[in-house]
């Protein structure tokens, strides 16, 4: 594992149930119905599902889910809220799922902690895993370098996000496989940036 997501995952480790405190509610309502209305089939990834907040949306939604994610805490945590849901601890860089066993992936604020130069392997993973047409949703913080984030409720812990371009993205994309269908940038808490984008997969 790399030091930049063993960093990220012994904080996430740490304030797991602090931050389904504060998350649960934060649903991206709009996101996940354009996601679902996109959808060929049912059966979807949360990949980074953390505290399980979208799998309970996705599944209301009528979608077979299973959520992944790499923070052992995060999934227990995800359990707790949506005890009928679906949670492995996984690294989505690299699965333990059959080609095609997916028909959409919901990649939320994830993206941001693993290091760039994992990004197009990661992408070419998510794609391994996608059904032909399949729909790819990923949110990341907009920009460039790095940034260091550190809030009171979650203990301070440093947290560090990796930024990214809207080009540079889609070019990432592009070359593992997928065609873009929409990007947006919007202003987020503390004057961040989000980069939304929607995908999918050639053939």
């Amino acid at each position: 594992m790399e030091d930049k997501l063993k960093e990220a995952v012994k904080v996430y480790n740490k304030i797991a149930s602090i931050y389904s405190k504060y998350n649960y509610h934060k649903l991206m309502q709009f996101q996940l119905t354009k996601f679902s209305s996109l959808l060929k089939g049912k059966r979807v990834l949360d990949a980074g599902c953390g505290i399980g907040r979208d799998v309970e949306y996705l599944m209301e939604e009528g979608l077979d889910v299973v959520g992944v994610d790499i923070a052992k805490n995060m999934v227990a945590e995800a359990k707790k809220n949506v005890p009928k849901g679906a949670f492995k601890v996984m690294d989505f860089r690299k699965m333990k799922f059959k080609v095609k066993s997916f028909d959409g992936i919901w990649c939320m604020h994830c993206l941001e902690h693993i290091d760039k130069k994992e990004i197009l392997d990661t992408f070419k993973e998510f794609n391994r895993v996608l059904d032909a047409g399949g729909i790819l949703y990923l949110a990341v913080y907009e920009g460039e370098g790095e940034k260091k984030v550190v809030k009171t409720e979650y203990l301070d812990e440093e947290r560090i996000f990796v930024l990214y371009k809207e080009e540079e993205m889609k070019e990432f994309l592009v070359e593992a496989g997928f065609t873009i269908l929409s990007s947006e940038i919007s202003v987020v808490d503390e004057g961040m940036k989000w980069l939304e984008v929607y995908a999918e997969k050639k053939g």
